[in-house]
C-alpha cells in the first residue's frame, strides 16, 4: 500500500483515552494533497479545536458520511459538492495526534461506525500527489524547486572544487618531495633515491584516484 495503515479500526490507545478507534489512520506526511473518496457533500467542517483536529465530513448520496481528520487546510466549505478525486485538503498533524496522519472514518446514516479498512488501499491510493495550487502556487513551487536546484548545483560545485584543490596540493607536494630527495641523493642521503621513488607513486596514484590521467 502506499501510506502505512498506523492505525487500525476498534483498536485501543491510550492516545483515546482507551476509546476504541472510530476509523483507520494513515501515515501521509504533512501537506500531501488528500481527495473525496466518493462524490457527495461537504456536510461538516472541523475548525481544528476539537481532538480530530481540522478536517471535514462528506456526506454520500445513500447518507454514509466519510471523515476526515488532523488535516492542515481544509480547501472545502460546508454544501460544497465534490466529486470523485477532487482535492479538498492537506494532510496534517492537528488536533490530538502524536504525528503526521490521516484519520479516516465512516459513519452509516444511523450514526454508527463501519470499518473502513476494506477501502484503505483505494484512500491511499488517490492521496498524496501534490494538489493543484494554481498559478501563485505554482509559481511558488517553482521557485522553491529553483532554489532546491540551485543550493544543489551550489553544494555540488564546492565540493568539487574542495577535491581539486586537495587534488593540486597534494600533486605539487609529491612532486617537490620528488625533486628535494633527487638532489639530497646526489647530495649524498643514501634513502634519497627510495624516497623519491616513493613519492612519484604516490603522484601517479593522485592522479589516478582524482582522475588526472
Amino acid at each position: 500500500m502506499k501510506f502505512r495503515l498506523s492505525g487500525e479500526f476498534g483498536e485501543l490507545s491510550p492516545v483515546r483515552n482507551w476509546q476504541p478507534h472510530t476509523g483507520i489512520d494513515l501515515a501521509v506526511p504533512e501537506n500531501s494533497a488528500l481527495r473525496a473518496i466518493g462524490e457527495g457533500t461537504i456536510d461538516h467542517v472541523f475548525d481544528g479545536s476539537g481532538a480530530i483536529g481540522k478536517g471535514l465530513s462528506i456526506e454520500f448520496p445513500d447518507g454514509t458520511r466519510a471523515i476526515y481528520g488532523h488535516m492542515n487546510e481544509v480547501t472545502a466549505r460546508v454544501g460544497d459538492h465534490v466529486s470523485a478525486g477532487e482535492v479538498i485538503g492537506l494532510s496534517g498533524n492537528t488536533g490530538n495526534s502524536t504525528a503526521a496522519h490521516l484519520h479516516f472514518g465512516l459513519r452509516s446514516p444511523d450514526g454508527t461506525f463501519q470499518d473502513p479498512t476494506p477501502v484503505a488501499e483505494k484512500l491511499a491510493a488517490i492521496s498524496g500527489d501534490s494538489p493543484d495550487l494554481g498559478i501563485l502556487g505554482k509559481l511558488a513551487t517553482f521557485g522553491m524547486e529553483e532554489v532546491r536546484g540551485k543550493t544543489a548545483d551550489l553544494t555540488t560545485e564546492v565540493i568539487l572544487g574542495i577535491f581539486d584543490a586537495l587534488k593540486d596540493i597534494l600533486l605539487g607536494v609529491s612532486l617537490v618531495g620528488t625533486a628535494l630527495c633527487i638532489i639530497l641523493k646526489v647530495a649524498g642521503w643514501r634513502d634519497g633515491g627510495r624516497w623519491a621513488g616513493i613519492l612519484m607513486v604516490a603522484n601517479i596514484l593522485i592522479k589516478y584516484l582524482f582522475g588526472g590521467f
